[in-house]
C-alpha cells in the first residue's frame, strides 16, 4: 500500500513541476515599432517647395516617385508626376500659380512640410513593413477650382452629384491587392448640409494592406471632358505610419 503512495506522490510532484516550467516560460510576442514619414526632414529652396528630386524622394526606406522633365517644345523643365515637397502657406489664391499649397493651411499636426502628389503617383516600399495610416487633404489649387470653378474645370454643386476622390491602390509583383476610396469632396448627399470640400487633415487607415511592395494613387472626378479630367489633379499627404 505504502508502495504506490510514494508513486501517486512522486507523478503529482511532476505533474506540479511540468506546470511550473510552462507557467515561467510563456510565449514571446514579437514586438514592432511604429515610425512616421513626416517630411521636416528635407530641406526646401527659398520659393517654398522641392519640384525637382533626381530619383525620387527616398525616406525610411520609402521611394516617393518625382518626374521632373524637360518640355522640348516650350524648352523648360517641369514637374509632371509623382511628389513635390512643400512648406507654401497660401489658402486665398486660385489657379496653377498656387499648385504647391495644401487647403489646410500647414502640415499635417500643424507640421510645416508636406507632400504635394499629381493624379497617378506611385510609392516604393521597403519589405517586411506594415502601412498604418497617412493624412491627405485638398492642395489650395483644387478646393478653390471646386468651390468656385475656373477657366477649364466647374464649380462642384449639390445639383450635379459632384465628388473628388482618391483611390489608394496596393500592388504586389505588379498586382492590384487590395483598394479603398477617399472623398476629397462630395457633394453627393441627400442632406446638402453634409457636402463638402476637404480642407482639415484627414487621417487614412492603410492597414487592410498586407504584403505589398507600392501602393498608388489615382485620383477620380465628376468634372470630365471624355477621358480626360477638367478638375485639377493635385491633393497632399503627409505623415506616412507604419511599422516593422
Amino acid at each position: 500500500m505504502k508502495k504506490h503512495i510514494v508513486i501517486l506522490g512522486l507523478a503529482l510532484t511532476a505533474g506540479l513541476v511540468s506546470c511550473k516550467k510552462d507557467a515561467i516560460n510563456p510565449p514571446v510576442a514579437s514586438l514592432k515599432t511604429t515610425y512616421t514619414i513626416d517630411f521636416e526632414d528635407v530641406s526646401i529652396p527659398s520659393k517654398g517647395y522641392l519640384d525637382s528630386i533626381h530619383g525620387g524622394l527616398v525616406s525610411q526606406g520609402f521611394t516617393f516617385e518625382n518626374n521632373y522633365i524637360f518640355d522640348d517644345y516650350y524648352k523648360y523643365w517641369y514637374f509632371s508626376k509623382g511628389f513635390a515637397v512643400s512648406n507654401v502657406v497660401n489658402v486665398d489664391s486660385s489657379g496653377f500659380g498656387n499648385m504647391y499649397a495644401t487647403f489646410a493651411g500647414n502640415g499635417a499636426d500643424n507640421s510645416k512640410n508636406y507632400l504635394v502628389s499629381t493624379d497617378n503617383s506611385a510609392i516604393k516600399l521597403p519589405t517586411s513593413i506594415q502601412l498604418v495610416s497617412m493624412a491627405i487633404t485638398n492642395t489650395t489649387y483644387t478646393a478653390l477650382s471646386m468651390k468656385n470653378g475656373d477657366d477649364f474645370a466647374k464649380k462642384f454643386t449639390g445639383k450635379d452629384k459632384d465628388y473628388l476622390k482618391v483611390w489608394v491602390k496596393g500592388y504586389a509583383a505588379g498586382k492590384v491587392k487590395d483598394s479603398l476610396e477617399v472623398y476629397l469632396a462630395n457633394f453627393q448627399f441627400t442632406d446638402s448640409t453634409q457636402n463638402f470640400i476637404q480642407k482639415d487633415w484627414k487621417t487614412v487607415d492603410l492597414s487592410k494592406f498586407v504584403a505589398i511592395d507600392s501602393i498608388n494613387f489615382k485620383l477620380e472626378s465628376s468634372d470630365m471632358s471624355g477621358k480626360w479630367m477638367n478638375t485639377p489633379g493635385y491633393f497632399a499627404l503627409d505623415n506616412f505610419k507604419f511599422t516593422k
